[in-house]
């Protein structure tokens, strides 16, 4: 494999069925076509070493590749890895928590941690490469950036051993061994993901999903319809996911007449917003935007949004640039607004003057849906095309650049999606 090429994955938004997809009602969300991970796998100077450098969160850690040697020849640790993606393996979570002992209850940790895991199991014979990280999506708002990340890695992994070798487009195979790794790899950051946004990372577009009873998620893929254009809004408001779907419980349980319906009002929701993804136009348009703001009431009255939440939506009404809903579990966290088709530009500005001067919010101008996971590969790329990708991740150019050299289906390199 010639060195360097890039991975590239997208963040997510929950659209509907925030909190009642844990009571086993559908939800839907989508990708977030410019709101990307970006993964540069260059050649080390050191042909021994394996690096990761995360500038985004203050991580970069080299490894010598002796390091591994006495995982590598823990057999039955692998093996059983490699053969169970469902899981982690407790033997090589047991020798890597040895590795990384110095790392331990740290942000850094999570990073060493899954990506050794990923390497050894993917392509442990690797050696004197660098792996950087760029990325457009803010860490921790609720957007996938984890799950990006980890579409990004297994995509580069797969890459270097040859597993996955698509010169022009990935194969329904590439994308399914993609998705089960990826997942692997969230595992190891967050211990029980739903599986939902490495889904959204690897296949992009839209996904409708159901958890089961027995604890397993069903996918179904809206895969074509046309970019909708959307603002998220960032609020910085901390919140804990675990407290929130602990109240919603505690609501349930105690007024479980007024609330089930609720729950299930907001699974019907999503049926039908999945529908008019999936045969989006301008008539039913209109109908989308009614269903987000419609979503968004049913959410306050789980308890779930927070003062600084309506702020956005009371704004986005006053201006009438569209409807407004918190995505995720709320609290805080984000906000998507969903533009209406005659949405005034001056407005939409006003709109984002007024939250990033008078409340520092960050506002995000994209679009709902777009392609998932990306490969650049290096005999594409330019002599002055890599110039400028090698100054971004060096840090000597801003990495709002990314979206203007990198963004796949917007910028003239020809990814491969």
């Amino acid at each position: 494999m010639s060195l360097p090429f890039l991975t590239s994955a997208p963040g997510k938004v929950i659209i509907f069925g925030e909190h009642s997809a844990v009571y086993s009602e559908p939800a839907v969300a989508a990708s977030v076509s410019s709101l990307r991970t970006y993964l540069l796998v260059s050649k080390h100077e050191d042909s021994n070493a394996v690096e990761l450098d995360f500038p985004d969160i203050q991580f970069k850690h080299k490894w010598s590749h002796d390091e591994f040697r006495s995982i590598l020849e823990n057999r039955e640790a692998l093996d059983e890895a490699r053969s169970n993606t469902r899981e982690l393996s407790s033997k090589l979570v047991a020798a890597l928590k040895v590795l990384h002992s110095e790392l331990k209850d740290s942000l850094s940790y999570h990073a060493a941690f899954s990506f050794s895991y990923l390497y050894l199991c993917l392509c442990p014979e690797v050696r004197g490469v660098r792996f950087t990280v760029k990325s457009t999506l803010p860490i921790g708002a609720g957007l996938g950036s984890s799950a990006s990340l980890s579409v990004a890695l297994v995509l580069a992994m797969t890459r270097l051993n040859g597993v996955i070798d698509s010169s022009n487009e990935f194969s329904v195979q590439d994308k399914k061994l993609i998705n089960e790794w990826s997942f692997v790899c969230e595992k190891c950051i967050h211990g029980t993901p739903s599986g939902i946004d490495n889904a959204v990372a690897t296949y992009g577009n839209a996904v409708l999903f159901k958890r089961e009873m027995d604890g397993a998620t069903n996918f179904e893929f809206v895969e074509d319809f046309p970019q909708v254009p959307m603002l998220l809004t960032y609020t910085k408001i901390p919140r804990s996911t675990k407290n929130l779907v602990s109240s919603v419980r505690d609501l349930v349980s105690r007024q479980p007449n007024i609330v089930k319906p609720i729950l299930v009002a907001m699974g019907q929701l999503a049926i039908r917003g999945a529908e008019i993804l999936d045969s989006l136009n301008d008539e039913n348009h209109k109908e989308l935007v009614e269903l987000v703001r419609v979503n968004h009431g049913l959410l306050v009255a789980l308890g779930v949004s927070h003062p600084g939440l309506e702020i956005v939506r009371s704004l986005s009404d006053t201006l009438r640039i569209g409807s407004t809903k918190l995505t995720g579990a709320g609290g805080g966290g984000c906000a998507l607004t969903m533009l209406t088709k005659d949405a005034n530009g001056l407005a939409i500005e006003e709109f984002r003057e007024k939250l990033e001067t008078e409340h520092g919010y960050e506002l995000y101008q994209t679009q709902l849906g777009g392609v998932g996971c990306s490969f650049l590969p290096n005999e594409v790329i330019g002599n002055q095309d890599l110039e400028r990708i090698y100054k971004i991740f060096n840090g000597e150019m801003d990495k709002k650049h990314l979206d203007e050299f990198l963004l796949p289906g917007k910028c003239p390199l020809p990814w491969i999606v």
